[in-house]
C-alpha cells in the first residue's frame, strides 16, 4: 500500500503542478499536445485503479483486520472518500472540444490529494530523518504556492494586455520564449510576496 500511495501521490503532484502551467503558458501546452495527453490519461487511469484498490483495502475492527469483500465495499461506498474518488475522476476535460484547450477544466483532480497526505503520513512514520523530511514537505508546499501564484500573475497580465509597469512585459524578443515568461513570472510572484512596499503598484484592480 505504501508504495501504490507513491504513485497516487506522483499522479496527484503531476495534476497540481501542470495543469495551471499549461492554462497560463499557453506554449507548454500547444507544442506537446500528444505528450500532455499521453500523460493526463495515464493520471486518470492511475486514479480509476486507486478506486479498485480501495475497494479491497482491508481495516481494523476491535484489533482485527477485516478482509471480508462485501465488508470492504461497504466501508469504501459509505466513506466520503469514495464521493471524491468519483467527483475527482469527472471527465470536464472532455469540454474541451467544444470550447477548445484548458487544461484547468482538470481541477476535480486536485481533489484526490487527500492520498498525497496519507502517503506522507505514513513516510514520515517510516523515515529516520522525520525532521527533514518535514522541511523537505514544507519547502515542497511553498514552491507549488510560488508556481501557481506565478501562473496567476501572467494571466493578470495576459488578462491587461500586458498593459503598465506591474504586468509581465510585451511579447518582444526574449520575452516570448515560455522559459523566460515563466521564470520571470515566478521572479515577480517571490517578489511580491517577500517584499513590502518595494515591488511596483498596480494599475488596475484586478492586479
Amino acid at each position: 500500500m505504501f508504495y501504490w500511495l507513491g504513485a497516487v501521490t506522483l499522479a496527484v503532484l503531476y495534476n497540481l503542478w501542470t495543469c495551471i502551467a499549461r492554462q497560463a503558458f499557453h506554449e507548454m501546452q500547444k507544442q506537446h499536445v500528444p505528450i500532455w495527453l499521453c500523460f493526463d490519461g495515464f493520471a486518470d487511469l492511475v486514479y480509476l485503479l486507486d478506486i479498485g484498490i480501495q475497494f479491497r483495502t482491508g481495516f481494523l475492527h476491535h484489533g482485527l483486520i477485516v478482509c471480508d469483500s462485501k465488508k470492504l465495499c461497504k466501508k469504501y461506498i459509505n466513506n466520503k472518500c469514495f464521493i471524491i474518488d468519483i467527483i475527482s475522476l469527472v471527465p470536464l476535460d472532455l469540454l474541451q472540444f467544444y470550447i477548445g484547450i484548458q487544461p484547468m477544466l482538470r481541477f476535480p483532480r486536485f481533489l484526490k490529494v487527500y492520498r498525497s497526505v496519507q502517503f506522507m503520513h505514513m513516510y514520515e512514520s517510516r523515515t529516520g530523518y522525520p525532521n527533514l523530511f518535514r522541511v523537505a514537505n514544507l519547502s515542497h508546499i511553498l514552491f507549488l504556492g510560488l508556481h501557481w501564484l506565478a501562473a496567476f500573475y501572467y494571466l493578470i497580465s495576459e488578462a491587461d494586455d500586458f498593459q503598465g509597469s506591474w504586468t509581465y512585459p510585451k511579447q518582444e524578443g526574449e520575452y516570448t520564449q515560455v522559459t523566460r515568461k515563466y521564470l520571470a513570472s515566478l521572479y515577480w510572484s517571490t517578489l511580491i510576496l517577500t517584499t513590502i512596499g518595494d515591488s511596483r503598484t498596480p494599475d488596475t484592480n484586478l492586479q
